[in-house]
């Protein structure tokens, strides 16, 4: 469990990166480096992308 289930930040891309961690449970460690690299990722494009959007 990744602690994020039935909850949400409100941005989509994020969740989406988060959601990913839940994949950790039914997978061999030597797979873990592959899901954290791309949530991290997922979150730098979250972030980058949020510096052409409006408040």
């Amino acid at each position: 469990m990744n602690g994020t289930e039935g909850q949400t930040t409100g941005d989509e891309r994020v969740d989406a990166a988060l959601a990913r961690l839940g994949e950790l449970e039914g997978t061999p460690p030597a797979a873990h480096p592959e899901i954290f690299q791309d949530v991290h990722r997922r979150l730098q494009d979250a972030l980058t992308g949020m510096d052409g959007e409006q408040p």
